[in-house]
C-alpha cells in the first residue's frame, strides 16, 4: 500500500483550511479524529504521534512527551494539547483498560488479543482512512503530513517567530523549518509594492 505524503505540485502536503480541517474531523471514526486531533494540535509527525505510549500522557500539565526513539530528531520533546483533548484521550484510556506501557493507538482491540496494544497503529492504516473521507469528500493533496504543516502555517501567519516555532515543530535548523511552511508569494509581493508605495 502506497503511503502518501507530500503530494501537491510542490512536493509539500496540502495546508488545510479550517473548514477542510473540519470536514475530515467529521467523517474520520473516532480513534482517527483523535489522531487528526493530536497531529494538529501537537504538530507532531505521524510516526510520533503513532507512537504515544499511555504513560507519555501528562493530564496535569497537558502535556505528552514523546520519546527519543520515536522522533526524527533523536531529541525528547514536549507537545501540549487543549484540555478538551486531553479528556478525550483519558477517557480512551479508561475505556480501553489501557496499561502505561500499552499504546495510545493500537491495531486491533484488546479484547481480541492481548498482543494488540503492543503494535501501535500502522502509518498506511491511517492514510488509509484519511484518503478514504478525502477521496469521498473531493479532497486533494491532503497527508497525514497535512495536520503539522496546516498547524505550524497558521502559528507563523499568526505572527510567532521562527524561533517560537521551531521550539513547537522540533525542527533542527531554521532553514528547513522555513521551507516547510505555506508563504502565500502574492502576499510578499504585495506587500512588497506597498512598501515601494510608501518610499516613492
Amino acid at each position: 500500500m502506497t503511503v502518501f505524503h507530500k503530494v501537491n505540485r510542490s512536493g509539500k502536503s496540502k495546508v488545510l483550511s479550517k473548514e477542510e480541517r473540519d470536514l475530515i474531523q467529521r467523517h474520520l471514526p473516532e480513534k482517527y479524529r483523535l489522531i487528526a486531533s493530536v497531529l494538529y494540535w501537537s504538530a507532531g509527525r505521524v510516526t510520533e504521534v503513532l507512537s504515544i505510549r499511555v504513560r507519555n500522557l501528562v493530564p496535569d500539565r497537558g502535556m505528552v512527551v514523546l520519546e527519543r526513539k520515536t522522533t526524527k530528531t533523536k531529541t525528547t520533546r514536549e507537545v501540549y494539547l487543549p484540555e478538551e483533548l486531553m479528556n478525550r484521550l483519558l477517557l480512551r484510556v479508561r475505556t480501553q483498560n489501557l496499561q502505561p506501557s500499552d499504546f495510545l493507538f493500537f491495531n486491533q482491540s484488546p479484547t481480541k488479543t492481548s498482543q494488540s496494544t503492543k503494535s501501535h497503529l500502522t502509518v498506511q492504516s491511517f492514510d488509509k482512512e484519511l484518503r478514504r473521507v478525502c477521496d469521498w469528500n473531493g479532497l486533494s493533496g491532503v497527508s497525514s503530513h497535512s495536520f503539522r504543516r496546516t498547524q505550524l502555517t497558521e502559528l507563523y501567519r499568526d505572527g510567532w517567530s521562527l524561533r517560537e516555532i521551531q521550539h513547537i515543530s522540533g525542527h533542527k535548523s531554521l532553514q528547513s523549518l522555513q521551507e516547510y511552511l505555506d508563504v502565500d508569494k502574492e502576499k510578499v509581493v504585495d506587500k512588497f509594492r506597498q512598501r515601494m508605495g510608501v518610499a516613492v
